[in-house]
């Protein structure tokens, strides 16, 4: 059976969209290949999710730090070593002399080498079949909070960053193949990658994120990871720009859900009807018929996969043009589509007046995602692209 090599920056989970596409890999070709993963270990994510697909696994601890001068401390703290002489890595967080060995040490027995984007570094020079799985196109995202930056230090950090992820991403061209979501990163990434970039889009667990018809008390719902600047920024959009004016024609609640809730954030909570959830045990308690979806995004990358779960849990979505991107449904009949604080407003208006008009939108939502964000056709396609390469 052929042997795939896996290589993660944290253990694969279905509840992250970072190591999503990875989880549902090995869920769906554990089977059909020995699939040996090495992946650091943050503490978050149990491995017993994924283990009875995986022929072998190992991992190395890592810690978790969400400020910026903890981080900078271990990344530069792990760059000094000999090992880092041949590597070559330069303040990379996922650097480690340790992991360098682990899959030096298990290379020989692969096949074929799949590593996602953050871990590409360490194949770069492996003598294998390889495909380096990016999902989108970092560095932009980088530029584009370089540009949208109003602060000289600020504007300094997003343009360091975007100058070294950019070089980063020309790792890429030492791959067989590269994976992106949607057809927009492959040609932002086309630019400077010369090798083959393949889309092949996210999916969506239909079986596990479907709702009853119970309607319950319409409310609004925003979800992600909290601590990044996208989601802070389109939760400080709608907040100053739509939820106030919102509020003058109808109350209605507001649930932000999610881990790591910047300060911003958390200062919300204090406000009667804004409810700030943290870190929660199964995102579908915060997603009943009579939730309006709402992904008010100004900034970010890639296909968001919040919005195709919200679509297969019936919900209606009401979203920018920037957050729907990269999911082709068909506005006003499959989503709401919302450009500016006007609009928006009057969308989540229109639906929380009409019951009917959810229900319409959120049952032709699930359809649109069960006849196109399959994991299983997604999954194929990596399928076929492993057996072209080896």
């Amino acid at each position: 059976m052929t042997n795939i090599l896996l290589i993660c920056h944290d253990i694969p989970s279905m509840t992250v969209g970072a190591t999503l596409p990875i989880y549902h890999l090995i869920k769906n070709l554990g089977s059909k290949y020995d699939i040996n993963l090495l992946c650091f270990d943050s503490g978050k994510y149990p491995i017993s999710n994924i283990q009875n697909e995986l022929n072998d696994f190992k991992t190395i601890e890592i810690p978790e730090y969400l400020s910026f001068t903890k981080q900078l401390t271990y990344t530069i703290k792990n760059m000094i070593s000999l090992d880092n002489l041949h590597t070559r890595s330069l303040l990379n967080y996922y650097y480690h002399k340790d992991m360098n060995t682990l899959i030096k040490n298990n290379v020989e027995k692969s096949d074929i080498i799949i590593t996602d984007m953050p871990m590409a570094f360490y194949a770069k020079n492996i003598n294998k079949p390889k495909i380096v799985y990016a999902f989108d196109a970092v560095s932009d995202y980088n530029h584009k909070m370089y540009k949208k930056s109003n602060t000289i230090p600020s504007k300094i950090y997003w343009y360091l960053n975007y100058l070294k992820i950019h070089n980063y991403e020309k790792v890429y061209n030492k791959f067989n193949s590269c994976i992106v979501v949607n057809q927009k990163d492959k040609e932002l990434l086309e630019k400077d990658i010369h090798i083959p970039i393949e889309v092949v889009p996210n999916g969506v667990d239909t079986e596990f994120f479907k709702n009853s018809e119970k309607q319950e008390k319409t409310k609004l719902v925003f979800l992600g990871d909290m601590s990044t600047p996208p989601n802070n920024d389109a939760v400080r959009y709608f907040m100053e720009e739509i939820y106030q004016s919102i509020m003058k024609e109808t109350a209605i609640d507001f649930f932000i859900v999610g881990r790591n809730p910047s300060n911003y954030i958390s200062e919300l909570d204090k406000y009667e009807n804004i409810h700030v959830t943290g870190p929660v045990e199964d995102v579908r308690d915060y997603l009943p018929r009579g939730t309006i979806f709402i992904t008010p995004m100004v900034s970010g990358t890639g296909i968001k996969n919040k919005i195709l779960e919200a679509m297969s849990m019936k919900l209606p979505v009401v979203s920018t043009s920037m957050g729907i991107s990269g999911i082709d449904a068909e506005e006003d009949k499959e989503y709401l589509c919302a450009d500016n604080n006007i609009e928006f407003k009057e969308k989540i208006i229109k639906l929380i007046k009409s019951p009917q008009l959810q229900l319409d939108i959120g049952n032709n939502a699930r359809i649109f995602v069960e006849n196109n964000y399959s994991w299983v056709t997604s999954m194929k396609k990596i399928e076929e692209l492993i057996n072209e390469l080896i």
